[in-house]
């Protein structure tokens, strides 16, 4: 998907960097065309629990208001070389392998720039006004909030500022040489709301609020976040024209990292490691997409490592790449490249697609020591296959891969190396193209403006288009052995390009996405997928702001209560729960803030929590999870465990932290005084770790 532009509203922002994003309609009508046909397999039996539902998530940017990150640096803008009257020199920067500017000095010789700026919040409806915000960085120079629209420095020590944003929530940083002119080597720089501030240094990534909208769906698709629809050279770069067509492989060290600079929009995307934080707090099974151009040792590293650290009651869902059917998105040049190299000049690049997708799904079930041909019960792993909605028999060609041999010239079937069968699930009236744009435009005259008979295409839509289509592709899923899911779904309007510079077009389109009558709408294409036997429902935006590239999020912004296709999703999911022993496997871990009085905090059986005291004496109660953060902020803090004290191990971190091992589960403790055992009297907690051996800094929580 397209993210929209972010919008310059004010003469005083004259200095300040003009982002562009990528844009690009969908393409989800093509020719229908016969079917191929396979060797019957048999058919999965259906969920008795309903139909699973989950989301994919928006694409992590400085103007997104998902707002998902605790460090906003994370989501910024890139680093803009600046000097007074000039807000883009135009000039490199020399940046080092994280993505931080090396160094910033005084111009000199042919340099013209004196200072660089970075976005970190800029016309986000999500970003509230004039907040404040704690700014860490490591190394020397000058850096301060600029002064538009009332954002500040209000404080300033080396190493740390606190400043306030924006009256409209926006926020820019700039850095510069010191004053006596020795050249500024700011880096890791880490911004995160002060309110927020000790949830971050206890050791959470994301945004409280942003958690809580999405902690109900089962599934979670980082298509976006991995920046999926790139083919990137081995710095980073999306490569364009011919350049992709001799693409480098990537290898496991041109991965995104936790500490580059940022994750979002024009990196290298998110790394792993945040990736299954989230799915471990939330409780959802991630949905990872494997880059086009990753090598094998790319692929089977990433698998390891989500094998070693992916809570074990959740299952993995892997994609190869994502529409690579779509000649609009690079992928499909390169793997129209790649199918000529290894099928020859007529190769087809879906049977190509077809075949390395298998390939790759091998390689994450041998990872996880799983057969590597599909089975009945699949395991953990669940290897995705995605085609074209509605380009009927697109979908043979990779499935079958009639040209796949093995070393000794076996056919290789690579329907037989997949779990699912994935298209998408989108409902529109056709109100997306040029030719219908003046139909559309006919409605507004109508008494209603128009919605009766929007809502009418909408309904046709879903019942004549879209569930004869899910029917027939479960008929191709179940010939193959493979359960029918879809891997984006939704609302799927958008302003025709004839129309992009017409604003009552799309404020009609985002006007009708809001009406209660979607509600119905949702419902009615969850039910004609479940009827046709769909297995698992995946929501393309959940939360994002409407713009001419199309209305895709269920909710316009973090902060946001409700919206009538969140409250189907929502409505949805509480209708169909998880099967019993699935349960908790899907629940939320807890994050909780202490406040100013002594309270007694409890943790849950999920594990992965954040707990942080407050200003009064806090009793910290473990339940059982795993991978508990605990810090006890000020006043004299005990943790409570159920036990006596032979049942439980002790180790000290780099950072003074205590992992506590046990009955309990485990956690990761710090700022925390005492301890009791079995209700028993407190002891000191520093004198129980003292007894045991430093483990380094492995089991350290964050401590900027």
């Amino acid at each position: 998907m397209a993210a929209p532009l972010p919008r310059l509203t004010t003469a005083a922002l004259l200095l300040l960097p003009v982002a562009l994003a990528s844009c690009g309609a969908r393409s989800d009508a093509s020719p229908d065309q016969d079917a191929g046909r396979t060797t019957p397999s048999p058919s999965p039996a259906a969920s008795p629990h309903g139909v699973m539902v989950g989301t994919n998530l928006d694409g992590i940017s400085y103007w997104n208001t998902g707002l998902p990150t605790l460090d906003l640096m994370k989501s910024a803008g890139r680093w803009l070389p600046q000097r007074e009257g000039e807000y883009d020199t135009g000039e490199p920067l020399a940046l080092d392998a994280q993505g931080w500017v090396e160094r910033v000095a005084p111009p000199t010789g042919t340099q013209r720039y004196d200072s660089v700026l970075v976005t970190v919040l800029h016309d986000n409806p999500a970003a509230p006004p004039a907040m404040r915000y704690v700014v860490l960085y490591d190394g020397r120079g000058s850096i301060g909030a600029v002064a538009v629209d009332g954002a500040r420095t209000l404080d300033d020590t080396p190493g740390r500022l606190e400043v306030v944003s924006g009256k409209g929530g926006s926020l820019y940083l700039r850095i510069a040489a010191s004053a006596d002119g020795t050249p500024a080597d700011i880096r890791n720089i880490r911004v995160v709301r002060a309110d927020l501030l000790p949830l971050y240094q206890a050791g959470l990534s994301f945004n409280p609020a942003f958690l809580a909208k999405i902690g109900d769906f089962r599934v979670l698709r980082f298509m976006d976040w991995m920046n999926t629809n790139a083919v990137l050279n081995r710095s980073g770069v999306p490569l364009t024209g011919e350049a992709i067509d001799t693409a480098p492989l990537l290898t496991w060290a041109d991965r995104p990292k936790p500490g580059d600079m940022r994750w979002g929009d024009g990196s290298r995307g998110v790394p792993v490691e945040a990736m299954v934080e989230l799915a471990n707090r939330v409780g959802a099974e991630p949905w990872f997409n494997m880059p086009v151009n990753a090598d094998d040792d790319y692929v089977r590293r990433f698998a390891l490592y989500v094998r070693d650290h992916l809570r074990p009651d959740l299952r993995v869902h892997v994609e190869f790449s994502n529409e690579v059917w779509n000649t609009i998105f690079p992928q499909a040049r390169y793997a129209a490249a790649q199918a000529h190299k290894r099928l020859g000049a007529d190769g087809n690049w879906m049977e190509w697609y077809g075949i390395r997708a298998a390939e790759v799904g091998r390689i994450w079930n041998a990872a996880f020591g799983e057969p590597v041909v599909h089975q009945p019960d699949p395991g953990r792993v669940l290897i995705v296959y995605n085609t074209q909605f509605a380009w009927k028999g697109l979908e043979a060609s990779g499935l079958d891969s009639v040209h796949w041999r093995d070393a000794s010239g076996a056919r290789l079937r690579a329907s037989d190396y997949f779990d699912d069968y994935a298209v998408t699930g989108y409902y529109d009236g056709a109100m997306n193209t040029d030719a219908a744009a003046p139909t559309v435009e006919s409605w507004w005259r109508d008494a209603d403006g128009g919605y009766a008979r929007a809502i009418a295409a909408l309904r046709d839509r879903i019942g004549r288009v879209n569930a004869p289509l899910y029917r027939y592709h479960a008929g191709e899923a179940a010939k193959r052995g493979l359960r029918l899911v879809t891997y984006e779904s939704g609302f799927g309007e958008y302003t025709p390009p004839s129309r992009h510079q017409q604003q009552a077009y799309t404020d009609f389109l985002a006007r009708l996405q809001r009406r209660p009558e979607i509600y119905d709408l949702e419902m009615a294409n969850y039910q004609a997928f479940t009827a046709a036997g769909g297995a698992l429902y995946m929501n393309f935006g959940i939360i994002g702001t409407p713009s001419k590239w199309g209305n895709w999020s269920a909710l316009e912004r973090v902060d946001q209560p409700n919206s009538p296709r969140y409250r189907a999703l929502t409505t949805w999911l509480a209708a169909n729960p998880p099967a019993p022993d699935r349960a908790r496997a899907f629940a939320n871990a807890a994050i909780r803030l202490g406040g100013d009085g002594g309270e007694t905090i409890a943790a849950s059986a999920h594990g992965d929590d954040v707990l942080v005291g407050g200003a009064g004496p806090d009793r910290f109660v473990p339940a059982g999870g795993a991978n508990t953060r605990i810090e006890g902020g000020a006043g004299s803090d005990v943790l409570m465990l159920s036990a006596a004290r032979d049942r439980y191990r002790f180790e000290r971190g780099g950072d003074g932290a205590v992992r506590v091992s046990g009955p309990d589960g485990t956690q990761i403790v710090t700022g925390v005084e005492q301890v009791s055992f079995a209700r028993g009297t407190p002891v000191s907690l520093a004198a129980q770790a003292a007894q045991s051996p430093s483990i380094g800094a492995r089991f350290s929580s964050r401590s900027d």
